[in-house]
């Protein structure tokens, strides 16, 4: 089995995408215990590393700017951000399938 360096390069820069998130989420410590942001930062790598890896040859011709269709680019923004958005996401989905429901 080849290793696609795409997806590669997505992986590594998700991991280093999380790694930003993760210095906020240590800056912004407020109310979370060490072990809860422990548990939400293994859990934003995991899911940053799954999404960059098998969005991105889904993702990388649909972004309009020639200079940031790098998978490593992609990578980064998937790691930084999706687990904070990845529930707004969620609620859009559900809200559209119930109103897809309600129309049958």
């Amino acid at each position: 089995m080849d290793i696609d360096p795409d997806r590669l390069r997505a992986i590594v820069g998700a991991l280093g995408g999380v790694a930003v998130y993760g210095l906020v989420q240590f800056g912004a410590l407020g109310g979370a215990s060490p072990r809860e942001l422990t548990v939400r930062l293994a859990c934003a790598t995991a899911s940053a590393v799954i999404l960059a890896g098998f969005f991105v040859r889904a993702a990388l011709p649909l972004i309009p700017w020639t200079p940031l269709r790098e998978a490593y680019l992609f990578g980064f923004a998937i790691g930084a951000f999706s687990w904070e958005l990845l529930p707004l996401l969620f609620r859009v989905v559900k809200r559209r399938a119930a109103e897809r429901v309600e129309k049958l």
